[in-house]
Formats: structure tokens, C-alpha cells, sequence
């Protein structure tokens, strides 16, 4: 992962430097390593699932929770609310910019995109860390201030597009996809349809 970052990173200073043939390399390098990439988040994600399922079912075991299978199954799909739906964002940008390698702006903006899917679950995790530590209640606008921010980002790259004159149905795309991606996030991440997805996927 860390690889990518800074290939993600080099890649737009190379297109300002005019080092195209540069950039065609380091984009040929990714092609080997975010399949590598993918394989290991998800055999994280899948461990995690399995390893949060295995803990409440032993709570249910030793008495201290009285959850029905059902609802243990639903409180481990749920768990892997946010990990699971970046993962599924830095897929989906991914390759849509890989699709798109040939068309710049539509290449550039998916990429831009992925690379927003970075600042997920650990800046969450920092922000959730920092107001635990001051005793500040983590409220609505501190769980979702992450996801605020990107739709916010995509937004100004649209309207900075539309200034310029570039397109802007691959930066349309993104919001649709992060936009869903929230209301899934938001509304039915505890509910039985989350939890037979996360079952077949994972």
C-alpha cells in the first residue's frame, strides 16, 4: 500500500514535468502491484470479519451477551462497515482510471478519487482516538467528517472542471459512487441485506 501512495504521489509531478514515458512506467508497475494490493486488504478485511464473529459468538458462550445468531452475524457484517466499503471505493476508482488511461481528465480524476479512499479508516480512526482522549463526544459531524470532506473535494474539482471547460461526467461518476457508498454507510450497514452481502463476499 505504501508503494502505491508514493507511485500515486510521483505520478501527477511527472505529468507536470512533461516525463510522459516516466509515468507509463510507473503506471505499468502499478498493473503487478495493486492486484497485491487488493488481494491483501481483502484477506485483512475477511480475517477481521471472521475474528470479530468468533469473539461475539464466545461473549454469547461465556454469558456476558445474549445475541441470537442472526443478530451476531448481523453485529460482525456490521463491524466491517467502513474498511469494507473504502475497499470496495479504491477498487472501483481503480479501475475505472485503468479503463480510462488513455483519456486524461478522466484518467486523472478517477485516480484522484482512489487516492481520496486513503484518507478512510485511519484518519477516522485518528479523529475518533483524539476526541476519546480530550473526553469530546464523537457525534455525527466527527464520524462522518472524512466523507464530508471528499464529497466536498469532488465537488470543488467539478466545479473547477466545468470553469475550464473539461468534462465532468468522470468527477459526476465519483460523487454518484461515493454518495451511495455513504448512504450505504449511514442507513443500511444493520440491516439483514448488509449482512448477507458481507457473507457472500467474505
Amino acid at each position: 500500500m505504501i508503494l502505491w501512495v508514493a507511485l500515486a504521489i510521483i505520478q501527477p509531478l511527472l505529468i507536470q514535468q512533461k516525463k510522459i514515458a516516466v509515468h507509463k512506467l510507473m503506471g505499468k508497475i502499478s498493473y503487478g502491484l495493486m492486484p497485491l494490493v487488493f488481494i491483501t486488504g481483502y484477506l485483512v478485511i475477511r480475517h477481521t470479519y471472521y475474528t470479530s464473529l468468533e469473539r461475539y459468538t464466545a461473549r454469547v458462550a461465556e454469558g456476558i451477551s445474549t445475541l441470537t445468531p442472526a443478530e451476531l452475524l448481523e453485529k460482525a457484517a456490521a463491524s466491517m462497515d467502513i474498511g469494507l466499503i473504502y475497499f470496495i471505493w479504491l477498487l472501483t476508482f481503480y479501475i475505472l482510471a485503468v479503463f480510462n488511461r488513455k483519456r486524461i481528465i478522466f484518467h486523472s480524476t478517477y485516480m484522484f478519487a482512489a487516492i481520496l479512499t486513503l484518507l478512510g479508516p485511519s484518519v477516522d480512526r485518528l479523529i475518533y482516538n483524539v476526541l476519546t482522549n480530550f473526553e469530546i463526544e464523537y457525534n455525527f459531524l466527527a464520524q462522518n467528517a472524512v466523507l464530508i470532506f471528499i464529497i466536498l473535494l469532488l465537488v470543488a474539482l467539478a466545479i473547477y472542471q466545468k470553469r475550464n471547460e473539461y468534462s465532468i461526467k468522470a468527477v459526476s461518476v465519483a460523487l454518484c459512487i461515493y454518495g451511495t457508498g455513504t448512504v450505504v454507510l449511514m442507513f443500511f450497514t444493520h440491516t439483514p441485506a448488509w449482512r448477507i452481502f458481507v457473507e457472500v463476499i467474505l
